[in-house]
Formats: C-alpha cells, sequence, structure tokens
C-alpha cells in the first residue's frame, strides 16, 4: 500500500486538493504543525487521518511517516498535487534495482516563462545534483527510508537531506509524469528572485553551512515578502 504524508501549516486552501489527489486506496496522513485556519477541518472532510506534531516540515514529515502503515511513502507538500498515474509510476520506480527512491518532475501551476523557467531549473537540478525538493514528492520504501534514517531534523533543506541520505543507499530516479506544484512560493519575492534564493540557499548548504544559520536568512526575506503582498 502507498501511504501519502502531508506536512500543513495553515493550508486550508490547498490541502484539499493535495488529498483528493492521491491514488486510489492510498492513505492520506496529513501531520499539522499548529494550524490556526480550517486546514485539519479541510483535510478530514477530504478524507485523510489527521496527526499533529511540533511545527517544522521534517518533524512533521518523520510523524508521519511513523503514523503511516504503507510499506510505500510519499511525501508531498500541501500545495502541490500528485498525477493521475501516480501509484504505477511509483511502483515502476521503485521495483528497479538499485533504486532507492524517486521523485517526480515539477510542473508550477502558473501561465508565463517564468515559470516554465524555473520548474526546468528545479528538475535539471534534481536529475543532475539528485537532489529533489520536497515539491517534487520524494517517495521510497519505508524500509529505505528507516534504513536511511529519516528526515534530518532541520528547519530548511530537510528535503535535499534525506536526498543525500537515501543516495547513500541506492539511486534516486524520476518518475515520468510531473507533480503540480502552486505558485505562492513562487510569487512572494517574484520568480527571478525566487529562483536566485533557492540556488543561493543550495550552494551554502552545499558548502557547509549549517541549516539553522540558512535559515535564519531565508524565512524573514520570505515573511518579509508574504506582510508586503
Amino acid at each position: 500500500m502507498i501511504s501519502v504524508v502531508i506536512p500543513t501549516l495553515d493550508s486550508a486552501l490547498s490541502v484539499g486538493a493535495a488529498i483528493r489527489s492521491a491514488p486510489p486506496g492510498a492513505e492520506v496522513v496529513v501531520v499539522d504543525g499548529g494550524s490556526r485556519d480550517r486546514t485539519t477541518d479541510e483535510a478530514e472532510r477530504a478524507g485523510a487521518r489527521i496527526e499533529s506534531a511540533p511545527r517544522g516540515r521534517a518533524v512533521q514529515m518523520n510523524a508521519g511517516a511513523r503514523a503511516a502503515t504503507g510499506e510505500m511513502l510519499v511525501f508531498l507538500h500541501a500545495d502541490c498535487r500528485l498525477p493521475e498515474e501516480a501509484a504505477e509510476q511509483i511502483r515502476r520506480v521503485l521495483a528497479r534495482t538499485g533504486v532507492a527512491g524517486g521523485w517526480f518532475p515539477q510542473r508550477i501551476d502558473g501561465a508565463g516563462i517564468l515559470f516554465r523557467l524555473g520548474a526546468r531549473g528545479s528538475n535539471r537540478r534534481a536529475r543532475l545534483l539528485g537532489l529533489p525538493y520536497g515539491d517534487q514528492a520524494i517517495f521510497t520504501r519505508r524500509e529505505v527510508f528507516l534504513a536511511a534514517g529519516g528526515f534530518p531534523d532541520d528547519p530548511i533543506m530537510e528535503d535535499a537531506g534525506l536526498a543525500r541520505r537515501l543516495r547513500r543507499l541506492g539511486r534516486l530516479e524520476p518518475a515520468e509524469s510531473a507533480v503540480v506544484t502552486g505558485t505562492d512560493h513562487w510569487r512572494r519575492l517574484g520568480p527571478l528572485l525566487t529562483a536566485l534564493l533557492d540556488y543561493l540557499t543550495l550552494a551554502a548548504w552545499l558548502a557547509g553551512v549549517p541549516p539553522k544559520w540558512i535559515a535564519k536568512v531565508y524565512f524573514p526575506l520570505q515573511q518579509g515578502a508574504r506582510q508586503r503582498r
């Protein structure tokens, strides 16, 4: 069985669509980090099981993996939607010899060349560096996730951290169809500044800068942009 783990925080506007995109018969576990809107109500209405955990995607997704019962785990952000063929493609990728996990190419749910270029850059980074991000719906088998040690308990880049851990156990390969990602992340600073900040963040992380230091710069910039909108 496939379990889809969705971390949420004030995600009422998007979580229902994320849950409904899960493959038929899949278990959906929503792990809420203390939402103050109707996130959990919307998640329950869409058919998910609700868990709670301290705020932080790494903490929430690790808690969701522990609560899930499926032998295959998919980590889906609340503003993303899986393709219709997700179950078949997940099984196909994970059945390959030497594969520890996989991810979905990204398509940003917005019109315009900058969004297409942003998605293209994200997919190229995931392929060339073997570092998919959380909005590319990383998936793996439960036993491999546990052997890797799960997500590192970091405030940022926890998704790349999991990818790095998985790669010690095998290859990461992409599915064929794309996961659809919301535009909120890209609209706060605008596509160009968002891409620049994301690549600078990745460069700092690859250079060994502690994630807690990166977070002290990254999140204030994102929050300031959110407040100006």
